[in-house]
C-alpha cells in the first residue's frame, strides 16, 4: 500500500511538471509569454553560436564583450528562460571608462540583471535585421550602462570578417528620442556600429 501511494504521488508530480508549457524562442513574439511556470526554451540552441569574447579596437577605442548562454534563468520564479548573457569593458585612449567584466560569473537570481542579455532571435526582413542574409539569425537585446543609469537596445549579428569569426553590433540608447547618439547624453559607450572579432 505504501509503495502504490508513493508511485501515485511520483506519478502526479511528474504530470505536474509535464503541463509546464515549453516555448522555442523563435515563437515568443506569436504566443503569450506570461504564463506561470513556461520554460522559454532555445530548442534549436540559437543562442550557442554567440559565445564567446570580441574585441573592437579602432581609433584609440577598445570594446571588449564577452558573452554566454545560461539556461533556465528565472525572473521570480514565474517563466524560466534561457538566455545569451554578457559583459563588457570600454577604454578610450588608455582611460578605462566602464568594466563590468567581473560581473559575468555572478550568480544573479534573475540572470537579467547581467549587462547584457536577451533571446529575441531576428531574422532578414526583421526591424535590426536589415543587412541580414536569408536563413541568418540575428539576437535583440538589452543593454545596461550603470555608470549613466541609462539601458540599449542592441542587436548582434554574427559576420565573418577576412576569415575571422566576428560580431556586428548596433547599440541603441533609450532616451526621449530614440538615436545612436542623442544629443548631450553621455553613456559610457557611445552608441552606434562595432565590428569584434572574436577572440
Amino acid at each position: 500500500m505504501k509503495k502504490t501511494a508513493i508511485a501515485i504521488l511520483v506519478t502526479i508530480s511528474l504530470s505536474c511538471k509535464a503541463q509546464s508549457p515549453v516555448y522555442n524562442i523563435t515563437d515568443l513574439p506569436n504566443v503569450i509569454q506570461q504564463v506561470s511556470g513556461a520554460y522559454h526554451k532555445d530548442i534549436n540552441n540559437l543562442l550557442n553560436p554567440f559565445e564567446g569574447t570580441y574585441i573592437y579596437n579602432s581609433g584609440g577605442k577598445t570594446l571588449k564583450i564577452v558573452l554566454k548562454k545560461e539556461i533556465l534563468s528565472s525572473m521570480n520564479n514565474y517563466f524560466y528562460e534561457d538566455l545569451l548573457i554578457g559583459e563588457y569593458q570600454y577604454i578610450v585612449n588608455g582611460v578605462e571608462k566602464v568594466n563590468t567584466l567581473n560581473a559575468l560569473n555572478n550568480n544573479y537570481p534573475n540572470k537579467r540583471k547581467h549587462s547584457i542579455c536577451g533571446n529575441h532571435i531576428i531574422t532578414m526582413g526583421n526591424i535590426g535585421c536589415t543587412e541580414c542574409v536569408p536563413n541568418e539569425k540575428a539576437l535583440m537585446g538589452g543593454l545596461i550602462d550603470r555608470a549613466s543609469n541609462n539601458n540599449a537596445q542592441i542587436t548582434i549579428r554574427r559576420i565573418s570578417l577576412n576569415g575571422q569569426e566576428a560580431i556586428k553590433i548596433f547599440i541603441l540608447w533609450h532616451i526621449n528620442e530614440r538615436s545612436a547618439n542623442p544629443v548631450g547624453f553621455h553613456a559610457s559607450i557611445p552608441g552606434g556600429e562595432y565590428t569584434l572579432l572574436k577572440q
